[in-house]
């Protein structure tokens, strides 16, 4: 039986991973998030409670964990206008075996969890707490390792964030501008190791949202 150290986990390292969930409309919602690994069977998420996620996590009480080495995958959960998302295909996904959530047939690997608990850590936040019903890996080949895969989840993160504070107050607009710097540096990786490939070109677009969102 598959259990979550199979998969690379290890208790107290948070994993980027793509978490996919239904609304109660039934429409498929996915979000890039960082999961930690509590035990053999539990894992955490902390999550705004303003976010889709939240808010279908609370309605259906269940979600797919989606590991994935697909960069575009990723930038289209994280950035909801990015040039790779337009609409999200139905195609992308089919049914969980075992619980009411939609899973990404690209993924390489899936977890099916079940909403356990959720405790507020403050009036944004919150903690929630999910137990693993079934593992599923689909990619048993390994994969050839590039930097600019790692530069690019780096600077997806980072500009989560950066979209948040722009909207800020000046310090916080300041705050996103040193993190566009480090993006510039992330960049330049993507531009050495993979010139004219698809991570160029989510580089691209991202660099470009980015600017739009600090009005530069």
């Amino acid at each position: 039986m598959v259990n979550l150290e199979d998969l690379g986990f290890a208790k107290g390292i948070i994993f980027e991973t793509i978490v996919s969930t239904y609304s109660s409309q039934g429409s498929p919602n996915i979000a890039a998030m960082g999961v930690l690994q509590l035990d053999s069977e539990n894992i955490m998420i902390r999550i705004y409670k303003s976010s889709k996620t939240y808010n279908n996590l609370v309605s259906r009480r269940c979600a797919i964990i989606n590991l994935s080495s697909d960069a575009a995958l990723f930038y289209k959960s994280a950035i909801k206008d990015s040039y790779v998302r337009d609409e999200i295909s139905l195609d992308l996904f089919k049914k969980g075996d075992l619980v009411d959530a939609p899973e990404l047939k690209r993924a390489d690997a899936t977890i099916e969890v079940l909403l356990s608990d959720i405790k507020d850590l403050d009036s944004e936040r919150a903690e929630v707490y999910l137990k693993t019903k079934l593992i599923k890996i689909r990619n048993y080949f390994p994969r050839v390792y590039t930097r600019a895969f790692s530069a690019i989840i780096e600077s997806v993160i980072l500009a989560t964030r950066i979209r948040l504070l722009s909207v800020g107050n000046e310090s916080q607009k300041k705050k996103a501008s040193k993190m566009k710097e480090k993006i510039k540096e992330f960049e330049e990786i993507v531009k050495r190791t993979a010139p004219n490939s698809e991570y160029d070109n989510i580089m691209f677009d991202l660099i470009n949202k980015i600017e739009t969102w600090l009005g530069n």
